[in-house]
């Protein structure tokens, strides 16, 4: 018997959670950072080749300013090599900034810990979260849902919503059988999202 093990994506800091997108061979990683940046990296092609997400060379969307300051050759080639040679990640919030502004969700810490798709069709929130991905932040407590911005399309990074400011420290999300999305909590805990047209009962 041998053992074979492949590699999808590289230079990524804390991959807390990984998920695929239904219907398609993509990977998406909740990328827990570092001291400014949390991030939500999509693999388009898993198997084209290993994705480099620039770790610790960059961080979000910019240069890590202490491997930059620090001159190491690995960042160094990083920086001046073609574009596309690293993967910017496909969301990513800064720990001083709000994802969606003007929104509940608390400021300063962070970490991404949570990724999952909502179905396409046939789930029991509002048609618009057909194919949204929600991602989480266990330090701020909050859940976010990126929604597409056609029908069926793919989730759009400038359109995001709030979908929890008050979590319970979410740690893994999932969508469970009935479409509902569902997170599991530091403590052990499960709990359902559950959507009701006017008034909750």
């Amino acid at each position: 018997i041998a053992e074979e093990h492949l590699a999808l994506a590289r230079s990524l800091r804390n991959p807390y959670r990984i998920t695929m997108r239904p219907g398609t061979s993509e990977a998406w990683i909740s990328d827990t950072g570092w001291n400014t940046w949390e991030e939500v990296n999509r693999v388009v092609n898993p198997t084209a080749g290993v994705t480099n997400f620039g770790w610790p060379c960059w961080e979000g969307n910019a240069r890590q300013s202490g491997y930059d300051s620090a001159n190491l050759p690995v960042c160094e080639d990083l920086y001046t090599a073609p574009a596309g040679t690293h993967t910017a990640p496909f969301v990513a919030w800064n720990h001083a900034g709000k994802p969606v502004p003007g929104e509940a969700c608390p400021t300063g810490s962070s970490s991404s810990t949570g990724v999952a798709f909502y179905p396409t069709a046939g789930g029991p929130y509002p048609a618009a979260y057909n194919g949204a991905v929600f991602f989480a932040d266990y330090s701020r407590r909050c859940i976010w849902a990126s929604l597409p911005s056609t029908p069926a399309g793919l989730p759009d990074p400038a359109n995001l919503q709030t979908f929890v400011s008050d979590a319970a420290s979410p740690v893994d999300l999932e969508v469970g059988p009935g479409g509902e999305l569902y997170y599991v909590d530091l403590g052990g805990t499960i709990r359902r999202l559950r959507y009701f047209p006017g008034n909750q009962p």
